[in-house]
């Protein structure tokens, strides 16, 4: 059922008149007529044009009651209709007024104010003074502020706070507008909004992804609040889909930002059965991943390390299960997940590449629900409900697997015997002191473990917590004060020969706090600034023997530890009526501290084990020092209503950094501190878009194209050590990288079939350059990193049959990644060696993949207890055997290339989800 949208304060009463119209006309619009039925009669009519806007109609009458034609028109159109006061025609979307309804409320009218069309003085009438009807929200007058108060200002500011009628739930981004001012905020994390505006009378719209756009009538006198509650909308057929910016694309500052919508992600097919947060992401323009099963993603030529993480402030190192098979995140609990790729508020630091706002669900306030989700390899249980009812609640999200019984299926004798488990928990209370406080608690913990019969055995853990306070000093200043511990830690065995068993401990820790304020001014201007401090204690590794029979001796690494601190301030203001900007300045600083032996080398020549000539031993002070500003800048220029251009430029530094020399991210890779030799990251991004709207902003259309550079970028000698290297620096090299491309998306938004498609061009490429030929790679050239995919193209289409059956389907292209290979023999001192390409110099076949799904949801019955659906999906439906490496043997005379595809075969997953509802709300 929708909403009415249109609301009428007043109506003149006329006298009926029966009325006879003659209406011949081919191919008339809808509002073309109306305005010609009011020329011809004495009727009014009242409705949104956006419900009408592409209807076209032939009306053929002679004579016709005009009553007769308003029913045509209502049927034409699929609109219901009211007729108030015998001659006032208020068209609604899918919702007919009640009869008595209207004239309770206009009764009601006359009894308490004296209304005109320019001046409505009343105050709001409340629920109880009617008690035959529920009055509608839109229906009222709502006075926020006195006339006594600020009376030397022309200007007053709007806050509140926006809620899920049925859950409590603060709303992240709904766009709070004026269309008379064409002026508007966003909310924030926690549904707060504020804006100063015009003393005046307005209507304010409200919309927000997956909720029905509402309004509310407000005069506005001084400085004062207006809460609102929205309601869910159901399936529909104009419902914003996956990337659905908080604001018009056209209008806001942000380039390169998405948001991803957790209704449509739970409709993708993915490999698993499981929503997964993190390889949704590669739906989008510039995000790619070295292949399937893959842990990490790559973000506009950036490393995966390159990607700062954040659950509820609290960043997360290893972001999936099962090496990559399965996401970290339950996307149960997952309530809002914003991407940053160029245009990254000064609030954010510490990642050169991208950012990733997550942020959990703070749990029904309103009444305890259940839900969860059953597939052959994975169960998932989520509990939500309020402490103390609109003021306090929890949610619990658990997950975990049962995958051994696949691999009892397979024929190798050693994965038979093999086991494979993870599991997962995620939480989150939150409680509002008062209209002015708010305490946030959240916590994860993720824990994976492998066994590879009688050979190895993998176990690591993630655990963080976040406690944050939200205060209001006034309408105009927000705060926040956050406490964050986030610890990371694995254990590796080796088990394949008896004198080398061995385990081998690594453990990073970080504590951090954060303060952030958010200011609007008079003048419209947005300014947020803070300060945030992080300490990094880091436990590089820790071997030790598992059996008296072992030749491995006890090695501990020395720990590390540093301190990283930042302030900010950035303002977004208006320059013009057709230019907005925004400017940022972060100035971050970095020291190590001891205790910590450091190796000195020679003086010109290379860092190697060779040339150690001392060591000199720091005590708990700072050792090396590091700082710079980062400057944000994001300009919106508005060549028309619904197209703009937008300029941008970022610097980010960072300072801690992964040692790895793999592809993708691996549970076990090794994080480094910046120290003497391993000097922080530095990255610039320049960027360019044009955005465009069409079609009454059914479609989005932009094109986006940037330039990346990359300062102290990390590379390893051939043979590099990576593990227990206590004088890793001789390993490691550093250099330089470039990064540019184009990239083209296109989103339809309403209809039956919604989806998007995407392409992107782009390079990235590495420079390693060194006055030391055995520091230097491709003789301090050019070279395509490892993954470097040139070409990716995405296409992404949903076709809802109707509100029961939604068929979706995902198809991807893109370049196959660089890699080295053997070229040739030669013989050297007697003997055999291997000549090798130039690095990155091959490259794999492309990748292409197709992926359906199937939901099914169950009857729709509002009050029934569970509400459950059915998934069906089918993984790689084409079967396509992708590369995701090769690899070389030798064999007799020659060194043979093998492929290695991890999804070399359709998958079939079904998922059974469910929830547990308690009665739907009947008003908002």
């Amino acid at each position: 059922m929708k909403r009415l949208l249109i609301i009428v304060f007043c109506l003149p009463l006329f006298s009926a008149v029966s009325q006879n119209i003659t209406l011949q006309k081919d191919s008339i619009s809808f509002n073309e007529l109306i305005d010609v039925l009011e020329s011809k009669s004495d009727y009014k009519f009242f409705y949104t044009q956006n419900w009408t806007e592409d209807l076209k109609l032939n009306p053929s009458f002679s004579h016709q009651p005009i009553n007769k034609i308003i029913e045509w028109l209502s049927k034409e159109s699929q609109l219901e209709y009211t007729i108030i006061d015998n001659t006032k025609v208020v068209f609604t979307n899918d919702y007919k007024i009640k009869t008595n309804y209207a004239q309770l409320y206009s009764n009601y009218i006359k009894d308490k104010a004296s209304i005109t069309l320019d001046s409505i003085v009343y105050a709001a009438p409340q629920k109880e003074d009617l008690t035959e009807e529920k009055i509608n929200k839109e229906y009222l007058v709502f006075t926020i502020g006195s006339q006594a108060k600020n009376l030397y200002s022309n200007k007053a500011t709007l806050s509140g706070k926006i809620t899920d009628i049925e859950s409590g739930e603060p709303l992240v981004g709904t766009v709070v507008y004026i269309d008379d001012l064409k002026n508007g905020t966003v909310t924030n994390l926690y549904g707060h909004y504020s804006f100063s505006l015009p003393k005046g009378q307005y209507k304010v719209e409200y919309r927000s992804v997956g909720m029905k756009t509402t309004y509310r009538n407000i005069v506005i006198h001084s400085d004062g609040s207006l809460d609102v509650e929205m309601k869910s909308k159901p399936t529909s057929l104009k419902e914003v889909t996956i990337t659905a910016k908080t604001e018009d694309p056209v209008r806001n500052l942000r380039m390169g930002m998405e948001k991803i919508t957790m209704k449509t992600l739970k409709q993708l097919p993915l490999g698993m059965g499981e929503a997964d947060v993190i390889k949704t992401t590669l739906l989008l323009p510039g995000v790619q991943s070295v292949g399937e099963a893959s842990n990490g993603f790559n973000v506009r030529g950036g490393s995966t390390d390159q990607n700062l993480i954040l659950l509820n402030d609290a960043p997360i190192i290893n972001t999936s299960h099962f090496f990559g098979f399965f996401s970290g995140f339950n996307a149960d609990i997952i309530k809002d997940i914003t991407l940053y790729k160029s245009g990254i508020p000064a609030k954010y630091g510490g990642r050169v590449s991208s950012v990733m706002d997550m942020t959990v669900k703070e749990g029904n306030r309103k009444e305890t629900k259940l839900n969860g989700g059953i597939s052959p390899v994975s169960g998932r249980l989520t509990l939500e409900s309020p402490i103390k009812k609109d003021k306090s609640s929890f949610i619990l999200a658990a997950r975990t697997t049962y995958s051994d019984w696949v691999l009892k299926l397979l024929d190798d004798a050693k994965l038979k015997n093999s086991s494979a488990n993870f599991h997962d928990l995620q939480g989150s209370f939150s409680w509002d002191i008062d209209d002015n406080n708010s305490i946030y608690l959240t916590g994860y913990y993720s824990h994976d473990d492998f066994d590879y019969y009688t050979e190895d055995a993998f176990e690591y853990n993630t655990l963080a917590s976040t406690v944050k306070w939200k205060h209001i000093f006034s309408p105009k200043l927000f705060s926040t004060f956050s406490g964050i511990v986030s610890n990371y830690d694995y254990t590796t065995e080796s088990r394949t020969d008896s004198s080398l068993l061995h385990k081998i401990d690594y453990q990073l820790n970080q504590y951090s706090f954060k303060s952030d304020f958010s200011y609007l001014s008079n003048k419209n201007h947005k300014i947020d600034f803070g300060l945030q401090a992080t300490w990094y204690d880091l436990m590089p590794g820790k071997q030790r023997p598992t059996s008296t029979e072992s030749l491995i001796a006890y090695k501990e690494l020395e720990s590390e530890r540093a301190l990283e601190a930042a302030l900010y301030i950035s303002d977004e203001f208006e320059l013009t009526h057709f230019m907005s900007l925004s400017a940022g300045l972060r100035y971050s600083m970095y020291s190590n501290f001891g205790p910590k032996t450091q190796y000195n080398y020679t003086a010109g020549l290379p860092r190697t084990v060779d040339n150690i000539t001392d060591t000199t031993h720091h005590n708990s002070g700072g050792i090396s020092f590091y700082s710079g500003p980062e400057l944000r800048l994001s300009s919106n220029i508005r060549l028309s209503g619904n197209s703009s251009l937008k300029i941008g430029y970022n610097r980010m530094y960072q300072y801690i950094q992964m040692i790895s020399n793999t592809a993708a991210m691996a549970p076990t890779d090794i994080w480094k501190l910046s120290d003497k030799y391993l000097k922080p990251q530095r990255g610039d991004q320049y960027s360019i878009g044009f955005y465009k709207n069409l079609r009454n902003n059914s479609i989005e259309a932009s094109i986006e194209t940037y330039y990346k550079s990359l300062d102290n970028i990390i590379d390893y000698k051939g043979g590099a050590q990576l593990v227990m290297n206590e004088h890793l620096e001789t390993d490691v090299l550093n250099g330089s990288g470039r990064a540019y491309g184009v990239e083209l998306m296109v989103q339809k938004k309403r209809g039956k079939l919604t989806g998007w498609m995407n392409y992107t061009y782009s390079r990235i490429e590495h420079k390693i350059e060194s006055d030391f030929d055995e520091e230097q790679v491709n003789n301090g050239d050019f070279f395509p990193a490892n993954y470097d995919k040139p070409h990716d193209f995405k296409f992404v289409a949903n076709y809802k049959f109707n509100r029961r059956l939604n068929i979706s389907s995902n198809f991807f292209y893109s370049t196959g990644r660089p890699f080295t290979a053997p070229v040739a023999y030669y013989n050297f001192g007697g003997a055999d060696k291997v000549y090798y390409s130039d690095r990155n110099s091959m490259r794999m076949p492309d990748y292409i993949r197709l992926d359906v799904a199937a939901t099914l949801n169950g009857n729709l019955v509002a009050k029934k207890l569970n509400h459950s659906s059915w998934t069906f999906a089918v993984y790689n439906i084409l079967g396509r055997q992708n590369a995701y490496n090769i690899f070389f043997r030798s064999e007799g005379e020659r060194i043979q290339g093998y492929k290695m595809s991890i999804f070399g075969k359709p998958i079939f997953t079904v998922t059974y989800n469910f929830k547990f509802l308690g009665n739907a709300k009947d008003d908002f």
